[in-house]
Parts: C-alpha cells; sequence; structure tokens
C-alpha cells in the first residue's frame, strides 16, 4: 500500500532527527480517513483538527484540500452526512504543548508537504528549544 510505505518513510526519517537531536520526540496516531462533523465519536481526530485549523488561522495558510469536508453516503445506513476528510498523512510538531507547525498546508497558492516541512528540519542541526513530533496517518 503506497499510503504505508509513506507513512513508514516520514517516521524512519524523523527517528533519525530524533537521534540527531533535532526533535525532542516522535509520536504516530493512527486515525480515520473519514470523520462524522455530528454525533458522538471520532472525538480525537476532530479535537486535533480544531487545533490544526486554529494553528493555521494564526499562521495565517489553509489547511483545504489537504483537509476537507464533503458530503459521504453511507452504504450500510444509505444515509449522506457532512464527514471531514483527513490528509493520509500529517506531521504536527509542537514545543512544549505548543503546536507550532502543521503539515500538509497552503499558502498563497503554494502548499507544503510533510516531505517538505522534514527537509527544513533536517537542515537544522539542532533545536534551541526541545521538540516533538506528531505523525497522523490512517
Amino acid at each position: 500500500m503506497p499510503s504505508q510505505k509513506r507513512c513508514t518513510e516520514i517516521e524512519r526519517e524523523l527517528q533519525e532527527l530524533v537521534c540527531r537531536t533535532v526533535l525532542d520526540a516522535v509520536e504516530t496516531v493512527e486515525w480515520n480517513k473519514r470523520v462524522p462533523l455530528q454525533g458522538s465519536g471520532n472525538g480525537t481526530e476532530r479535537d486535533l483538527y480544531n487545533e490544526f485549523s486554529e494553528w493555521a488561522r494564526e499562521a495565517g495558510v489553509c489547511l483545504a484540500p489537504f483537509f476537507d469536508t464533503r458530503l459521504c453516503y453511507s452504504t450500510t445506513t444509505g444515509e449522506r452526512r457532512q464527514e471531514l476528510v483527513m490528509p493520509a498523512v500529517c506531521l504536527a510538531i509542537y514545543e512544549g504543548d505548543d503546536l507550532v507547525q502543521v503539515a500538509p498546508f497552503a499558502d498563497a497558492g503554494r502548499a507544503e508537504s510533510v516531505e517538505e516541512c522534514i527537509a527544513e528540519l533536517a537542515e537544522k542541526e539542532t533545536v534551541s528549544e526541545s521538540y516533538s513530533t506528531t505523525v497522523s496517518t490512517v
């Protein structure tokens, strides 16, 4: 599966950054690809999305089209509902408890991928503050 191979490669690169002390730690969180916008459950995905959205507003960037809402149809229940569609891979960088970077994102027609964000981190010798990274995947 291409997305699993991509996730494994990203996790390997991030572990190398931990070994070089560029990052303090790496945590992987798996999430559902689609999350209902209404109802109970799936709180983790919605909580992360809300946190990422707040970061994007403050940073003046956009999470769409990487995170998107769509009208989805359930083949089991037959109902249609708005769902948040999560990206296959997302990178969230924290300094302490503060979210300082999310990838992917779009800024003035330019997109920053997870891989580009990792490349920027890799250019650093070490960080002055302790960064930890959360890699989120489906």
